[in-house]
């Protein structure tokens, strides 16, 4: 069925699976063609039953069109499971993308329920051994050391690793964290690296090779503490909460020559200038509450990264320093 590949191969394209997508379309736009494809798919089919054709779609189109929906509308793959065993079987990792265990929600639920209401969780070991595959992000925030090394033991595909308000020492965890492909992650260094807060936080060091969207929590000031970042080889994107001032913002720019955001997450722009004058930089104050705000990015949804990219896009400053007109 020529005209049902034609189609898929839309669908892919306005569900986001193209990067030309993303930019040359808002989100009501894909969320309309999205819907016109889906629309179309289901006519043709009808018609076909209408003439008392047998229909047939190629296993590996039929589950691509599950996935591909199920990707697209997240809150219909509970939906989609009870269609049939198989589709249950190819949708239902969708249910377990996003790992998210903080304050007030736990989702997918990762310890057993029958532990006492005011007893130590326990986690569910069988439990993780069966969805930790299919997890690619992840927020653990108020969990131990030792918690943390058992999750993402069995959670070998995280790409997006949030650890927030870590309990216990955190150097058991850089081993781990090292065998990891992660490309986005939000963490407080100092935690990590108590012995280097006066001289240099090691962003050399295996785990950060592959991250291209880096947010630091309680960001030291100084950029003898940050030099290393500059060795961080594909690094794009960085987001910074804390003590901040102009000039390390300035040596950020200066030194990481692939920065395409950064961004201050700040109450206030205290210790910085009023203005800035290179379109990379963008302030934001927070006014979002923060756990919700991550799961809602790891969902697909606006978060900060977003939001800041589509101002610094409408901003009317420069590129970069070298990009601002000088006057003769």
């Amino acid at each position: 069925m020529p005209a049902c590949y034609m189609l898929l191969r839309g669908f892919r394209y306005c569900s986001g699976d193209s990067n030309s997508a993303q930019i040359a379309e808002t989100e009501p736009q894909r969320t309309y063609h999205i819907h016109l494809v889906v629309f179309t798919l289901g006519y043709q089919i009808i018609q076909l039953m209408a003439s008392s054709q047998e229909i047939y779609l190629p296993a590996e189109l039929e589950r691509e069109i599950f996935e591909i929906a199920a990707s697209a509308y997240p809150s219909c793959v509970v939906e989609l499971v009870r269609v049939a065993r198989r589709v249950q079987e190819w949708v239902s990792p969708e249910l377990y993308r996003v790992l998210r265990a903080g304050e007030g929600r736990v989702v997918p639920p990762i310890y057993c329920s029958e532990s006492d209401v005011g007893s130590p969780r326990t986690l569910d070991i069988p439990r993780l051994k069966n969805i930790g595959p299919h997890v690619q992000h992840i927020l653990l925030q108020k969990w131990h050391v030792s918690e943390i090394q058992e999750i993402l033991k069995y959670c070998p595909n995280v790409r997006n690793l949030a650890l927030w308000i870590v309990r216990g020492s955190c150097l058991p965890l850089l081993p781990v964290l090292s065998t990891l492909s992660i490309r986005r992650l939000s963490f407080d260094p100092l935690l990590f690296f108590p012995s280097h807060h006066e001289y240099h936080i090691p962003f050399d060091q295996p785990l950060f090779w592959n991250i291209t969207h880096l947010e630091i929590i309680n960001a030291p000031s100084e950029w003898k503490s940050w030099h290393k970042i500059a060795l961080m080889p594909k690094l794009s994107h960085l987001a910074l909460s804390g003590e901040l001032n102009q000039a390390l913002l300035d040596d950020i720019l200066e030194n990481c020559t692939l920065m395409e955001l950064l961004i201050v997450i700040s109450e206030t722009e205290e210790g910085m200038t009023n203005e800035q004058h290179d379109r990379r930089v963008v302030v934001l104050e927070p006014s979002w509450d923060y756990l919700d705000h991550w799961e809602l990015g790891a969902r697909g949804g606006d978060d900060f990264w977003i939001i800041a990219a589509k101002r610094a896009a409408e901003s009317k400053f420069p590129a970069s320093v070298e990009d601002i007109p000088r006057q003769a």
